[in-house]
């Protein structure tokens, strides 16, 4: 019975810090899988396209994320006319200025529209590498 007992404390104590270790994402943060905050400098990219688009206002940034997403230049041309969106070119370099659940606030801080701000999804973001952009 003594043995069955430790086997049973060691398989449960195995199951609980296998669920923590599975909650808290015990994985150690890299350069690529950091997720960018406020005060901090990052990088605008996706992967297909040449252009992210920004939201004037974070409420449009699903809607905005879709349609670049479904690649629905259309979706994304109203949006322009809109007022609710704009352009940027892959590689533009910003500051996080603010966050919202999965949005951040950003500001622009180099190109033609240096000092310009919007809302984009924190996907579209990854930090700057030492020695980009100085």
């Amino acid at each position: 019975m003594n043995k069955l007992l430790i086997v049973l404390v060691a398989v449960g104590a195995f199951a609980v810090l296998l669920a923590v270790g599975r909650f808290w994402n015990l994985k150690p943060d890299t350069a690529e899988r950091h997720i960018v905050h406020s005060g901090e400098t990052a990088v605008l990219t996706i992967l297909e396209g040449e252009q992210i688009w920004l939201a004037n206002d974070k409420r449009h940034c699903y809607s905005l994320q879709l349609a670049m997403t479904n690649k629905d230049a259309a979706a994304l041309k109203n949006a322009e006319t809109r007022g609710e969106a704009f352009p940027v070119a892959k590689g533009t370099q910003v500051k996080v200025i603010g966050e919202a659940v999965s949005a951040r606030h950003v500001e622009i801080t180099d190109g033609a529209l240096t000092g310009k701000s919007g809302w984009v999804e924190f996907e579209y973001l990854r930090p700057r590498r030492a020695g980009e952009f100085q």
